[in-house]
């Protein structure tokens, strides 16, 4: 019998052969995805992800990245321009875990400021260089495969975009995020 606690604040399904493995293996992946944003940790975010151009990111500035060669290029972009002090505070709306596939939505609370010239490199995202508590939201996919046919979780794909203010209402609902304890800064 199963011990997986819920990991979900709206819904989950799980169906595995072996939950708790499963559900431990993506949700590592999860947290060192994000805990690798903090610093821009290259080492540490590469083995989150499968070897080869499988890879697709759709990045929070709004372009999209093909492989873990061009992910590396960006962040190695990223390293001189962006200050990200500290670890993202995350938490999961929807997960889904089927055999070999799994799924999350989660919200995140994302401390960010830019640092150079460059930048983030997409005036749609809104940032300034002073230091600035963002809310985001991400789905990402993961798949049993590392790229050459091994059975390890990787993320496959990763799409991210910003959050409504928190006390924005919601149409046609008049609630907001605050209200509904949604992650707010």
């Amino acid at each position: 019998m199963s011990t997986t606690p819920q990991i979900a604040a709206y819904r989950q399904f799980i169906d595995s052969a072996d939950p708790d493995a499963d559900v431990a293996a993506v949700l590592h992946i999860h947290r060192e995805w994000w805990n690798a944003n903090c610093g821009v940790d290259i080492p540490r975010m590469r083995p989150n992800f499968p070897d080869g151009q499988n890879y697709v990111m759709f990045n929070l500035q709004g372009h999209p990245y093909y492989g873990i060669d061009e992910k590396v290029r960006l962040w190695e972009h990223y390293r001189e321009e962006l200050n990200i002090p500290e670890l993202p505070e995350t938490r999961i709306v929807q997960f889904v875990l089927q055999g070999d596939l799994a799924w999350l939505a989660a919200e995140v609370i994302f401390t960010l400021g830019e640092v150079g010239e460059r930048g983030l490199g997409a005036s749609s995202a809104g940032y300034r260089p002073s230091l600035s508590r963002h809310r985001i939201r991400s789905t990402e996919c993961y798949r049993r495969d590392d790229g050459n046919g091994n059975p390890d979780w990787r993320m496959w794909h990763f799409h991210c975009s910003p959050l409504p203010d928190a006390d924005e209402p919601r149409p046609p609902f008049g609630d907001s995020a605050r209200q509904r304890n949604e992650l707010v800064p």
